[in-house]
């Protein structure tokens, strides 16, 4: 009977155990998986952060090149003025640009944080390229404004 009794309270004590053991692991992986949400949570701020000053740069570089052609702009003749109003123009629809991808990475989640990115990029990209072609058309009409 005491040997009953014995084996009776070790498998109850073993049970506990066992509980106890599997507790142990579920709060581990519960602490293992806030510890990722968290850093996810850290990688996406950074990221939107990074984002968030390079669109900066590049709208202080619009504002810059805005001015630079505004003060062109007022010793040019009739005729280079209408391509500085063009190349304006074009600067305002890119600042446009700029701002919307701003506001849509101030929007962004978590959820829908790699298609933000990816137009950011080629929104980023796309100006980069106008970028060139820009300065290209820039120095052309300042060059045949020189001769």
């Amino acid at each position: 009977m005491k040997t009953n009794a014995i084996a009776a309270l070790a498998f109850v004590a073993l049970g506990f155990t066992a509980i106890s053991c599997g507790e142990n692991r579920a709060e581990k992986q519960a602490e293992r998986e806030q510890e990722e949400l968290v850093e996810a949570q850290r990688d996406f701020e950074k990221e939107r952060t990074e984002m968030r000053e390079e669109l900066r740069e590049i709208e202080t570089e619009i504002d810059k090149k805005m001015m630079e052609l505004e003060a062109k702009k007022e010793k040019a003749d009739a005729e280079m003025k209408a391509e500085i109003e063009k190349m304006e123009m074009e600067l305002k629809e890119e600042k446009t640009e700029v701002g919307q991808a701003i506001d849509d990475l101030e929007r962004a989640t978590e959820n829908t944080w790699e298609d933000v990115k990816t137009s950011v990029n080629n929104t980023t990209k796309d100006i980069e390229n106008s970028w060139k072609e820009f300065k290209s058309d820039v120095k052309e009409t300042v060059d045949n404004d020189n001769k």
